[in-house]
């Protein structure tokens, strides 16, 4: 990752109220709750797709990015917390030097196919324009469609003004190979591969 976020200190007394959580628990949990769902909830619950449960959708997206950046760049304990600041989703925290480093993210998907949109990747792109957090807000985008899409560095003439942009996006049928790809507004991004986490749940 790139230089880390300097923080205000108004917003960092902010970041210091909100609940932080392990994303590795986060995962765990929701994958037993995934488990043990009755079947006759149907499809879309399991795959957390229904109005009731888009919330745990989105957590579920910003816990595999917290934990692939933990498991693959910076190589030490993340945490995530969801947000309700209007500019991102969710933030990344952690410790370099004994300093707390927090990192704001906008969360952006491309559906599966299945899906009643039509929303394209220029689509998303395109909406990146809107951003002016060039030195603090990354973009993660969860590509979730069974489509060809080329993992290269930015080709665009207009780049967002943005501070990174990263695809999440899953390798394997059976959901357990995941991949991070970024930054893709760097000259020569990476692509990161890790396993979804296994553990035991702490749900009641």
């Amino acid at each position: 990752m790139s230089e880390l976020v300097r923080v205000p200190n108004i917003q960092r007394r902010q970041f210091d109220q909100m609940l932080w959580v392990d994303p590795k628990q986060v995962l765990v949990n929701l994958h037993w709750i995934e488990l043990n769902l009755p079947d006759q909830l149907g499809e879309r619950t399991r795959r957390l797709r229904t109005n009731q449960l888009s919330e745990w959708h989105e957590a579920r997206h910003a816990a595999l990015f917290a934990f692939g950046i933990a498991d693959q760049v910076v190589k030490t304990s993340v945490l995530v917390s969801k947000s309700k600041d209007r500019d991102f989703d969710f933030v990344m925290r952690w410790q370099f030097e004994e300093t707390d480093h927090f990192y704001p993210v906008q969360l952006k998907e491309l559906p599966p196919g299945d899906l009643p949109s039509d929303v394209t990747l220029d689509d998303i792109f395109d909406k990146l324009q809107k951003y002016s957090g060039i030195d603090d807000l990354s973009v993660v985008i969860a590509l979730n469609r069974q489509t060809r899409i080329q993992l290269q560095p930015w080709t665009r003439s207009e780049r967002p003004r943005i501070k990174e942009l990263w695809y999440l996006g899953c390798e394997s049928p059976d959901q357990t190979r995941w991949f991070l790809f970024g930054s893709v507004l760097s000259r020569e991004p990476r692509k990161y591969e890790f396993r979804y986490p296994e553990g035991y749940p702490n749900v009641a």
